[in-house]
């Protein structure tokens, strides 16, 4: 890195239109590894995205909010055609933000984008000098424009990675990571909150009501299993369209008054939660990583798993237990199999929680973005070989 660099902090724009609306995987990436690029001396700004009307559901302070349509309530995932009005949503935030940013481009060292392909088209289509860096938290992008590719660097983690690069895409691999000192074990009081008994068994779930989530096959697993375990509790944790089909599912079941719906619960809370749980379960159809799973590692809890591409290589390692997608009474004999055995829990547990330590902390994680950084900047900095003409006598 450059003296000059050395000398001055790093300025840094974060551009995530979610951040301020609800939370999943690409803001918390975004949220934590800024924090520890801030602790690192950079200084850090968001752009996020608000309601039409209102002020944002999760605020940040600090934040740059832009005002766009957000249809919360609608079930894209589920709706044939709905995927359009998802993808007119994100149109409306990335035509502002690129505005935005356009205006603002100069005041900043690196712009770092979380998905958003055509707001990066439209700042190199402005002519914005300042390097972008795009994460992509899917290989199933929509990139219609062309953006991604015009990115200065792309970014990613877990299966995402080697399909990128199969694509032709040069990428680097960022790992997404936990604050293995805020998540760890620790006393907590939602049990006695919550009127959950002490001997109860407890699966914890912290995930968006999304059709690929599959709270579906979840409930109907967990409805099998406390058959035979009435003593057992099936807490869900986030939000999402599919939130009430859910709940109506759980009434359907016979199961409504074991399941409990926290909806979103604040970052600083969720360590409390998993603390006070005896298992994390993932029902998902697909994950390309899943940051939940590696917070309940940091916290000593076994996962029990669907073979979601990443999570099973994350819990391969005598973490937890993998059985197949979509399969209910699998899922179920994996339930009933870790209630039966503490001390299968206890030593699952530990070595989720040390696996977590040697390889998915986020000082390694800002340690390795942040040098990313300094080659962009330093590239942009250099001056511009020119042809030199011959010296005529």
């Amino acid at each position: 890195m450059s003296d000059a660099m050395k000398s001055s902090p790093l300025r840094v724009l974060f551009v995530n239109r979610m951040a301020c609306l609800e939370r999943g995987g690409g803001e918390t990436f975004d949220l934590e590894i800024s924090r520890h690029l801030a602790t690192a001396g950079a200084q850090v700004l968001f752009l996020s995205g608000a309601p039409l009307f209102g002020p944002p559901p999760m605020p940040m302070a600090g934040a740059r909010v832009l005002h766009t349509p957000w249809l919360r309530w609608f079930p894209w995932d589920k709706v044939k055609g709905g995927w359009r009005v998802r993808k007119l949503e994100f149109d409306w935030f990335e035509w502002r933000a690129a505005r935005w940013v356009a205006k603002h481009a100069a005041e900043f060292d690196v712009i770092q984008v979380c998905e958003l392909p055509n707001l990066v088209y439209w700042l190199k289509k402005r002519g914005v000098k300042t390097p972008v860096v795009m994460r992509l938290t899917a290989p199933n992008y929509y990139d219609p424009r062309g953006g991604v590719p015009l990115a200065d660097a792309l970014i990613a983690s877990g299966t995402s990675i080697q399909k990128l690069r199969d694509l032709g895409l040069e990428v680097a691999d960022i790992p997404n990571a936990v604050d293995a000192d805020l998540f760890r074990p620790q006393p907590s009081d939602f049990r006695k909150k919550h009127g959950i008994g002490a001997g109860e068994f407890v699966a914890l779930y912290v995930a968006r009501f999304q059709a690929f989530k599959n709270h579906q096959m979840l409930l109907e697993a967990f409805a099998r299993f406390a058959k035979d375990r009435p003593a057992s509790r099936l807490v869900l944790a986030g939000s999402g369209p599919l939130r009430e089909r859910t709940e109506q599912q759980a009434r359907e079941l016979g199961i409504a008054d074991k399941v409990l719906f926290l909806g979103e619960v604040p970052f600083q809370e969720l360590p409390g939660v998993y603390a006070a749980t005896d298992v994390k379960v993932i029902s998902s159809d697909y994950e390309s990583f899943c940051f939940a799973a590696i917070e309940a590692m940091s916290t000593a809890l076994p996962v029990l798993t669907t073979d979601c591409a990443w999570v099973p290589r994350l819990v391969a390692e005598d973490a937890g237990i993998v059985v197949p997608v979509g399969d209910a009474e699998a899922f179920a004999a994996g339930l009933k199999k870790l209630a039966d055995n503490p001390a299968l829990r206890q030593r699952m547990g530990a070595a989720g929680r040390q696996q977590v330590l040697e390889r998915h902390t986020w000082p390694t994680s800002a340690e390795k973005l942040m040098a990313l950084y300094g080659r962009l900047v330093e590239k942009r900095l250099m001056p511009v070989a020119t042809p030199q003409g011959n010296a005529h006598a």
